[in-house]
């Protein structure tokens, strides 16, 4: 009956942290549109500035195989979604999928060393068009190198980088005016999230935009989708960078690991507690 009770209020406490955590968000309207935002933890406008058939859902709806689950933006987002790692082969493909947005010739992505934000490798850069896709490898050293593909899958030439935190980076947007957004929340200047990630689900398969075939969206897929103005300027339809990664994975957030440690340590000292009074019952 103790243990039950010490339990329960341990229990409520880590609770209670990790609701302190969670983003209870109220969607707003979107700016200069007029329309209610959606969903959660990221709110994201059905319909934004770009017209009719230009949302997030209705793009990846277009491309989805019939018979195969769709993709949900409002409910399937993946939380977290700040901090990456490579999988075990150490090697992915990255491709553009949509670029809907006035700064098309002129964001660039990467990701970006959690250690130090200044520190970036750039993946996609300027005009959608410039290179078919990206490969990503890390060496095993905290070294990382892009190699840029033609669309027949031919080299364009390579760059690299080296992170201060092995295995470890955050995506970015920069989009060539002043302004750069990060998958992490903390780095955004204007404090408003500005990627929505989606896990593939070995299910859904995908028209891929450059070949015209279907694939499955696995597992270790993602698609981030990004919205490249700030706060206030953006209409928030995340449609104007969208970006497929394979080969990675969200890590937990340091804050994330932090709570979840002290709700354990609370349960652990409720039991301790119990147990000394239990002992002392004679």
């Amino acid at each position: 009956m103790n243990t039950i009770k010490y339990l329960g209020v341990a229990g409520l406490a880590a609770v209670g942290l990790f609701a302190t955590q969670a983003f209870a968000t109220t969607c707003p309207t979107a700016p200069g549109t007029g329309t209610q935002t959606q969903g959660a933890p990221v709110c994201i406008a059905p319909v934004g500035t770009d017209g009719a058939g230009t949302g997030l859902q209705a793009l990846l709806d277009g491309i989805t195989q019939s018979g195969t689950p769709n993709i949900d933006v409002y409910h399937g987002q993946t939380s977290p979604s700040a901090y990456w790692s490579t999988s075990a082969s150490g090697l992915g493909e990255n491709r553009i999928m949509f670029e809907i947005a006035g700064y098309a010739n002129t964001n660039s992505f990467g990701i970006f060393d959690p250690t130090d934000s200044t520190k970036r490798l750039q993946l996609f850069g300027g005009s959608a068009s410039h290179n078919a896709a990206t490969t990503l490898m890390w060496n095993g050293d905290g070294s990382f190198i892009a190699t840029y593909l033609d669309g027949n899958g031919q080299s364009l030439g390579t760059a690299g980088a080296t992170f201060g935190a092995t295995n470890l980076f955050g995506y970015y947007l920069d989009n060539g005016h002043g302004q750069i957004f990060y998958s992490v929340l903390g780095l955004n200047s204007d404090g408003t999230p500005h990627m929505v990630a989606y896990q593939g689900n070995g299910q859904t398969r995908l028209d891929n935009v450059k070949t015209g075939q279907y694939a499955t969206f696995g597992s270790s897929d993602y698609i981030l989708a990004w919205e490249d103005l700030p706060f206030g300027a953006s209409d928030l339809d995340y449609n104007d960078f969208v970006v497929m990664v394979e080969s990675v994975h969200p890590v937990p957030e340091p804050a994330t690991l932090g709570m979840f440690g002290f709700g354990v340590l609370l349960i652990g000292a409720a039991v301790g507690l119990n147990r000394r009074r239990r002992f002392n019952i004679g």
